[in-house]
């Protein structure tokens, strides 16, 4: 085992704390990040588990720690509502884990249920009770190996409350029941990991390890991430990251005492396992294991014995298609959240299409939020597993009467990081529209990074409703999924939108409608259509 793993590892740094007690055998903790219900893509949990079992050969002292988003994001989630990942992770045998934003995607009653039913159960040192103060679980958790104590600080980054939908958690007035710590500055949030280290160091810790769901770079808000966060903390040997999918193997930086901090991450759906080594000589170091062939064939079983249970509903034709539809690039970054693919097009056409299944019998536009669009569709055999794995979140198509006016602030606020990532960049049909992204956006945010206010010159322009400009004064009726329209999904407010078809139609069933309507997809969806100009 040793000598595979050297020969796997993209990189690896090693910190010896000054205050570090010796372990008599070496302490491995294997972790994960961002599953996305990648079971099988990549490495694949049995992957993992090779890895753990491997492990295990080496030493007794073997942890595995998950951090979060693993609910959602390809079909076996969807069709479960989570239910079968929290099985195999179950199966698997995770010993810490921390709720990341999409945990939170089925309604927080779901959430309760990952939260009572995972073996393990969550951590996490700022997710609160608004009502009591309190937090909603422990903070922390101290494991012993040998004479050595470790403590675990779970963290989630206050981005939950618009990377999923808002709405779950407020009561029927728009009041907030939980929150997460997060305010303007991050100093709430970096006070409450603080805190948790400092009583973690109080009962005896000689290693804390934070398990947090924060990110790094890239899509993130700065002053909740691990590369501000650490820097301003002490006490905190290393970072196990999540959420904004980059893969660090290991990345030093010193904290406010002047002591070094490894912060890592694997990426997502399972490109990496992520492997911290606490060694006899009281070295720690991260690595990233990946290029091995092992997988633990148990594991290969649970997984093919649970896509059984729904293999005939996944099947089901739809559609052919000649040409790719993209979400992402073949290095799965994603394209849809800094521009303009054909797969936004045929998705917000579907929406638009779907409005004549109502009452209302029509809609002037269609809107789908970037992170909405989960899934690339590739050439080939069109099926019903491929319109939920684009459209993973349950959702659901609705129509609303909204000012004109609203629909530009909405624009603006989607257009507010370009050219950086945004999952709330909203794509269109029956309207086109152009960003200025030279101009700095001026958007106004609350602590919670909703939609304020627009102050100053405007990115968005020459925006047309079926080739006419659009009107501030007039009102239009725009079919999308509630997230958005009016549960706040990313920040947005669409203030003065007024239901006129509730949640008639699930999202996936609409594009699903939709791609049915074709024996083979026209090509005119070969390529974007220009719908969106964005000059950078």
């Amino acid at each position: 085992m040793k000598k595979v793993l050297a020969l796997v590892f993209l990189f690896a740094l090693f910190c010896v704390p000054s205050w570090a007690a010796v372990p008599d055998k070496d302490i491995i903790i294997l972790y994960t990040n961002d599953v996305h219900c990648g079971v099988d893509d990549n490495l694949g949990y049995a992957g993992f588990v090779w890895c753990v079992n491997e492990a295990r050969k080496l030493t007794p002292y073997v942890t595995l720690v998950d951090v979060g988003d693993w609910a959602q994001g390809a079909t076996i989630g969807a069709i479960s509502q989570g239910r079968y990942i929290l099985e195999i992770m179950n199966a698997i045998g995770y010993d810490i884990a921390v709720p990341g934003n999409h945990e939170f995607d089925y309604n927080w009653g779901q959430f309760e249920s990952f939260a009572r039913n995972l073996k393990c159960g969550f951590l996490s040192c700022n997710i609160r009770d608004l009502k009591t103060g309190q937090l909603i679980f422990k903070p922390y958790r101290i494991l012993t190996y040998g004479d050595v104590k470790v403590a675990f600080v779970g963290a989630t980054t206050p981005e939950s409350i618009v990377k999923t939908t808002p709405y779950y958690f407020m009561d029927e007035e728009g009041n907030y029941l939980y929150g997460f710590d997060g305010d303007k500055t991050g100093e709430k949030l970096i006070a409450s990991i603080q805190k948790a280290v400092d009583d973690a160091r109080a009962e005896g810790a000689d290693y804390v390890v934070v398990v947090g769901h924060l990110g790094e770079y890239e899509d993130v808000t700065e002053v909740w991430s691990t590369p501000y966060i650490a820097p301003r903390t002490r006490g905190i040997d290393v970072f196990i990251d999540g959420h904004s999918h980059e893969v660090t193997p290991a990345m030093i930086v010193k904290n406010s005492e002047g002591k070094d901090v490894i912060i890592t991450q694997t990426g997502t759906k399972l490109k990496n396992v992520g492997r911290l080594t606490i060694g006899t000589d009281g070295a720690v170091k991260t690595e990233l294991l990946s290029n091995f062939d092992g997988r633990d064939e148990a594991t290969i079983k649970i997984v093919n014995d649970i896509k059984a249970r729904f293999e005939d509903t996944l099947n089901a034709h739809l559609s052919y298609s000649s040409f790719d539809l993209l979400a992402m690039d073949e290095n799965t970054d994603w394209l849809v959240r800094n521009g303009e693919t054909n797969l936004c097009n045929i998705v917000a056409d579907a929406f638009l299409a779907s409005a004549r299944e109502t009452n209302t019998g029509t809609a002037d536009i269609a809107i789908i939020n970037a992170g909405g669009l989960r899934s690339n569709i590739k050439a080939g055999e069109v099926r019903f597993s491929d319109a939920l794995s684009v459209l993973p979140f349950n959702n659901t198509v609705c129509i609303c009467e909204i000012p004109g006016q609203s629909i530009l602030d909405e624009l603006e606020m989607g257009a507010r990081l370009l050219p950086h990532n945004s999952g709330g960049f909203l794509h269109v049909a029956g309207m086109t529209y152009t960003v200025d992204a030279t101009i700095p956006t001026p958007v106004i945010l609350d602590d919670k990074n909703m939609l304020v206010a627009i102050s100053g010159d405007r990115r968005v322009k020459d925006a047309m409703v079926n080739g006419e400009p659009l009107d501030p004064e007039k009102s239009y009726k725009v079919a999308s999924i509630s997230y958005i329209l009016y549960q706040k999904g990313d920040g947005h407010q669409f203030r003065g939108a007024k239901v006129i078809e509730p949640d008639y139609m699930a999202a996936d069933n609409a594009f699903a409608h939709y791609l049915r309507d074709f024996e083979r997809l026209p090509e005119r969806y070969k390529e974007a259509q220009g719908r969106i100009t964005i000059i950078k």
